[in-house]
């Protein structure tokens, strides 16, 4: 719960100094309940952690506060870098109950620094370059707390696209949090299973 208060935070305080950019997308297909997307190529910020829980651990507590040093200036030019949407997570699971999971956190770089990204200070923090990636995509609201409710959206998404006939991947598991803490009603999370 702290660590996803701290992910809130973060974006409140962007949403504070202004509209909050976010990582493009176009939508491919409209479904009930759920989209087909295509994410173009980017870049990313992004940290990747092992543990146990995803979503509300100290590990992932620690991976968020190294990315946020990076926008807070920790980076080669000193800058100052708006937050912006969503914070995904790339999640592989480990094998067996209680393993650790492999996880990437990351935040999206502002379009205005896609060319000349700033380089990151921290060694385990880098830049990543996306690659296209087409996803099915499910939109849920409320305060998420856990990993079980993103598991039992990602489920509802997989037998949502597989009963369309859409050939997705279960693993990586990608979740995303759009909305800061001054967000209450029409709060926005997703989950994301790419298309084979």
């Amino acid at each position: 719960m702290a660590s996803r208060m701290l992910i809130l935070i973060a974006l409140y305080i962007s949403s504070v100094a202004g509209e909050t950019e976010e990582a493009p997308y176009t939508v491919l297909k409209e479904h009930q309940g759920w989209e087909e997307r295509e994410f173009p190529a980017t870049k990313w910020v992004s940290i990747d952690v092992f543990s146990i829980t995803v979503h509300d651990s100290p590990e992932q507590q620690k991976a968020f506060f190294q990315l946020f040093n990076y926008i807070d200036g920790q980076n080669s030019e000193g800058m100052k870098i708006p937050m912006t949407a969503p914070v995904s997570f790339r999640i592989l699971p480990g094998e067996g109950p209680n393993c650790e999971s492999n996880f990437t956190l990351s935040f999206y770089i502002l379009s205005n620094l896609q060319e000349n990204t700033p380089l990151p200070l921290d060694s385990a923090v880098y830049i990543e370059e996306r690659a296209p990636i087409k996803v099915a995509a499910k939109t849920f609201g409320g305060f998420v707390n856990s990993d079980i409710e993103f598991a039992i959206q990602a489920a509802e998404l997989y037998e949502l696209a597989f009963a369309e006939g859409l050939g997705v991947a279960d693993v990586p598991l990608w979740t995303a949090g759009y909305s800061g803490p001054n967000v209450i009603i029409n709060r926005r999370n997703e989950v994301w299973l790419e298309i084979n």
